[in-house]
């Protein structure tokens, strides 16, 4: 299981560490706390990315439906 801390994680990500910030403190994206240092597991956020994608691209053609 590889852990990423958070610039690896912006990295992956391709965000800025304020937008990942702003992820966190929202409870969107799967983060948790060793110490007072954010990690993230690198398998969680590929599992987030995904179902980012597939709720977004749902979301889209259903707006694409009432067009």
């Amino acid at each position: 299981m590889e852990v990423l801390n958070m610039q690896e994680a912006c990295n992956f990500l391709r965000v800025a560490k304020p937008t990942l910030y702003k992820y966190i403190r929202s409870g969107q994206i799967p983060a948790f706390k060793m110490g007072r240092v954010w990690r993230f597991h690198k398998q969680s956020l590929e599992g987030w990315i995904k179902a980012k994608v597939e709720h977004d691209t749902h979301a889209r053609s259903m707006n694409g439906a009432q067009e």
